[in-house]
């Protein structure tokens, strides 16, 4: 569960994004009747991602509109024609994808959405807190906008900003940072941000 307090010392290290999670399922879901106050703590420069999975259009398009979000993040099993349907509303979509196994897809969905966010997927939805093979990434169109997720931690600093691809937009940083569920480790994450920043 999201804490108003740490979502405003996160704000206070001017993040690109924060995500707000939308999915009854995660440990992180900002509730039923979140707090209209919650989704006014971030400042004008940075941009609040919704993230949603499987649900229906007029939900995202309620919770977009709402909560004055700036993008919503898909991370289920939603198709290129409803990342369609979304950016014709003027909504800015970041599709999740599994590039060990969702290569193929890349094209189907390349003209629907906005940006992708490479995670390691599990059984279940979201992340799982594990790197993949960034090697894979060499796959990927360099001009092809992408979020890099999967498991990165305070460690990894370094081979991130080693890595030479030109659609490496920046990193989802989650789970690695966290002292409990919703609840980031704000000291990590400046220590994090202060070295990716110096590039």
């Amino acid at each position: 569960m999201i804490s108003p307090w740490n979502l405003e010392q996160v704000c206070a290290l001017e993040p690109d994004f924060v995500g707000f999670i939308f999915y009854p399922g995660s440990k992180r879901f900002v509730g039923e009747s979140p707090d209209p106050v919650l989704f006014q703590i971030p400042g004008p420069g940075i941009r609040k991602v919704g993230v949603f999975v499987n649900e229906s259009v007029s939900s995202v398009k309620e919770a977009f509109g709402s909560k004055h979000l700036h993008m919503v993040q898909l991370h289920g099993d939603e198709s290129p024609d409803y990342c369609r349907t979304l950016s014709k509303e003027g909504i800015p979509v970041v599709k999740a994808l599994d590039v060990q196994t969702d290569l193929a897809l890349l094209e189907e969905y390349r003209e629907q959405v906005d940006y992708f966010l490479f995670d390691t997927k599990g059984p279940g939805y979201g992340g799982t807190g594990q790197k993949f093979d960034w090697d894979l990434l060499r796959k990927i169109p360099s001009g092809l906008p992408f979020l890099l997720g999967g498991g990165i931690g305070p460690g990894d600093a370094g081979a991130v900003l080693d890595m030479d691809h030109g659609g490496l937009l920046g990193v989802d940083l989650n789970s690695l940072f966290e002292v409990s569920p919703g609840i980031k480790d704000v000291g990590m994450l400046r220590d994090f941000m202060v070295k990716i920043k110096k590039q």
